[in-house]
């Protein structure tokens, strides 16, 4: 498995573990770990930068084989819009029909193995923002970046 990163309009980078062309992981990191990416992936998710838009990307380049427990979820969240929301109770009842999956919903989110572009971040607390594996401001960041509800603020 090799490293790549990219730099993201979030004061950070984004990590990638790639092996035979397929995505395994990836996380945020304030520094850079392994070679810069290039070629088409690099491109692709400047255009995500960009245009601020997690749809541009080719879902298809990320290895989902060791998530099939969460697969439904990582779905539901995929198909959300740029700058949609829901609580972890609305996740639960939508992907799974019943609103007390919310604890479930929100492990599943914490053990997301591809951060951001597997947009857990959507999913928020019905009284507040809710947790982030990430870090609270890092949510808030990018909750803000694809312009969803102006009003999210937290103290930190």
């Amino acid at each position: 498995m090799s490293s790549y990163f990219i730099e993201t309009p979030f004061d950070n980078f984004l990590i990638f573990d790639i092996e035979r062309k397929l995505i395994n992981k990836i996380v945020f990191s304030h520094r850079k770990d392994g070679a810069a990416l290039s070629g088409g992936l690099k491109s692709l998710l400047e255009g995500v930068f960009d245009k601020r838009d997690l749809s541009l990307f080719d879902y298809s380049l990320i290895n989902f084989d060791k998530t099939r427990k969460s697969y439904a979820l990582y779905k539901f969240l995929i198909g959300t819009k740029t700058g949609e929301t829901h609580s972890y109770s609305q996740a639960g009842k939508i992907v799974f029909g019943d609103v007390r999956y919310a604890r479930a919903v929100a492990k599943m989110l914490n053990a997301n193995p591809f951060t951001f572009l597997v947009p857990c971040h959507r999913i928020v607390a019905k009284n507040g923002i809710g947790g982030y594996a990430e870090g609270v401001k890092l949510k808030l960041t990018i909750l803000h970046w694809e312009g969803a509800e102006k009003g999210m603020e937290v103290n930190l």
